[in-house]
């Protein structure tokens, strides 16, 4: 069903539950009722339901109705049914940020959907920088441009301000998001973990009220010195974006773009750790050859000539 793209139509899995020749598999007393009566049918009719469960598509009633007349009101399948019906409207909203039904073939918009999925800030702002477009040049090729959208909030920018210049500023990614079945890649501005910049102590602070108290103390010997998660620093987020090619030009040219809303990129040094991204794992194709046909048919034939050896063998021993 997935490879005809009616994985998710309703009509489609009333009409194969409709193939089920009607109160054939119907159960006339208790003990069929009692020992699974027709177990490969009724087995049949789950898996269509479980298929159903696995891809989000919500029976009706004359899936309902289908099913009675097939197995009776008693069955599996009815049970499994029910079972949907019950638990399907109460988990359908329990996803604070659902994801579109539909989404978009546009990567421009699909990207702004992604980022402010992504963004936790409401305030923040998606600009779209770059339009995929294709350019043709002087000398007659035909370069492509690729999309770039960004995303940034206030307080983003405010942070980025105060960044302490004698550090750089990273360029990660990409790192994957799933939408469904669509897999998209982000790039983030970030900050080393040791990058923000420290406030001045005012020497003239009353002690009676410090700003802040260093007291080298010793450790107790109870002291939990195991290593927490959560206790790990991380460097600041300052933006993201999504681009059609991950490229460095590409990035820098979104790096230029933040440079109108945010001075202080152009006082800062820019690293650029970029990976390959996830990739699918291949498997290793079998040699078809004629040359390992001829190696198998070489080895068969050794294999069969020494059978027939040791069988001449004991022959002769007996």
């Amino acid at each position: 069903m997935p490879q005809f793209g009616v994985e998710k139509d309703l009509e489609v899995y009333n009409k194969l539950l409709d193939v089920f020749p009607k109160e054939v598999f119907v159960p006339r007393n208790f003990i069929q009722t009692l020992f699974l009566h027709y177990p490969r049918q009724q087995e049949c009719a789950v898996r269509i339901l479980d298929q159903m469960e696995f891809y989000g598509v919500t029976p009706n009633k004359h899936t309902y109705f289908l099913l009675v007349q097939t197995f009776g009101k008693l069955s599996h399948p009815v049970k499994k049914y029910q079972r949907m019906l019950y638990w399907f409207p109460r988990f359908k909203h329990t996803n604070p940020y659902p994801v579109p039904l539909d989404l978009q073939a546009d990567p421009v918009a699909l990207s702004r959907v992604c980022l402010e999925r992504i963004a936790a800030d409401r305030d923040a702002r998606v600009t779209v920088y770059q339009l995929p477009c294709t350019e043709v040049c002087d000398d007659g090729t035909v370069q492509e441009h690729s999309h770039l959208v960004g995303i940034q909030s206030p307080d983003q920018i405010s942070l980025l301000a105060e960044h302490d210049t004698k550090y750089p500023v990273i360029v990660e990614g990409p790192f994957p998001l799933w939408l469904k079945k669509t897999c998209v890649q982000y790039y983030v501005l970030r900050a080393e973990p040791g990058a923000k910049k420290k406030e001045e102590m005012d020497p003239e602070r009353s002690l009676y009220y410090p700003l802040s108290l260093d007291l080298d103390l010793e450790r107790d010997l109870a002291e939990d010195f195991t290593f927490d998660v959560d206790e790990v620093e991380e460097g600041q987020v300052y933006a993201m974006c999504m681009a059609g090619s991950g490229d460095e030009r590409t990035l820098g040219k979104w790096i230029n773009c933040l440079q109108e809303s945010n001075p202080i990129l152009g006082q800062l040094p820019v690293l650029f750790r970029l990976t390959s991204g996830p990739r699918e794992v291949s498997l290793p194709v079998q040699e078809e050859d004629g040359e390992s046909h001829k190696k198998e048919e070489a080895r068969e034939s050794s294999a069969e000539e020494d059978e027939e050896e040791t069988r001449q063998n004991r022959r002769m021993e007996q």
